[in-house]
């Protein structure tokens, strides 16, 4: 199967679905990342019977440069604008990181298009980022510069592939691409135009969180400190930020569980 395109709320967005059947999983992928983030997830996903469709959000991988002013509002309503373009009415959300922050955003801004969220590592609960790397992700074009950035995500640096590293390196040659991600990177990640802080809106729909134990980038969160009704977490073992890279095994067979409901 091969990516496509479509015109969906004014951008140009590189899709690609796998599957057919249920309602739908939508995977939306974090900063600086494209539809492959789910390479190791979206195939086993829709094995299951369902349609599972990965996007690349505006400013990343192959999908139209143009951000706005590259609020996480601006990402959701791109996400949204692609399920209405595809004929997606209701879908389990799947985000990671920034795209985990932005599923949050979609569920505050329409709850009645998400049917349940799974959030990996993600931004915008209140656990410090590591800017660090945010930055480096921004300036960063050469090869070995960028390596040492992607290799931060993970707990095992030798998971970083070659494939990994030729993609993100042929991203950042894209004219546009640093100011795109300097424009994301500017905005604050932790509320929505409602006025609700991310954490406030985690649960509004039955919500799965998921951490790597050895996440560097956004670490997850003491225990009990998010607990409330309609919210699981899971910790998963020797992962870190990428945690549906690393532990996919076990974070498919989370998801596909949770969207069974």
């Amino acid at each position: 199967m091969q990516p496509q395109f479509i015109d969906a709320g004014g951008h140009r967005i590189r899709y690609l679905v796998m599957g057919e059947g249920g309602e739908a999983i939508v995977l939306v992928h974090g900063f600086a990342g494209s539809l492959e983030s789910w390479e190791a997830n979206q195939p086993h996903l829709a094995a299951a019977g369902r349609t599972v469709a990965a996007l690349d959000l505006p400013g990343h991988g192959e999908s139209s440069l143009a951000v706005g002013s590259g609020s996480l509002d601006e990402l959701a309503a791109a996400v949204l604008a692609y399920m209405d373009a595809v004929g997606i009415r209701r879908a389990h959300l799947v985000g990671h990181s920034m795209g985990a922050a932005a599923c949050l955003v979609l569920a505050d801004r329409a709850p009645g298009r998400v049917r349940t969220l799974t959030l990996a590592g993600p931004a915008g609960l209140g656990q410090k980022i590591n800017a660090d790397v945010i930055r480096g992700l921004v300036v960063a074009s050469e090869r070995a510069e960028l390596a040492t950035q992607l290799r931060f995500l993970f707990a095992d640096p030798a998971s970083v592939t070659e494939a990994m590293l030729e993609r993100l390196v042929a991203y950042k040659r894209r004219p546009g691409v640093t100011e795109a991600l300097a424009k994301i990177a500017s905005n604050r990640y932790s509320g929505t135009p409602s006025g609700r802080q991310l954490r406030e809106v985690v649960g509004i729909v039955p919500t799965l969180l998921v951490w790597g134990v050895d996440d560097r980038m956004i670490p997850a969160p003491a225990p009990g400190e998010i607990v409330r009704p309609g919210v699981l977490i899971r910790v998963l073992p020797h992962a870190g930020h990428m945690v549906q890279a690393e532990a996919s095994e076990a974070f498919n067979e989370l998801v596909t569980e949770f969207a069974r409901g």
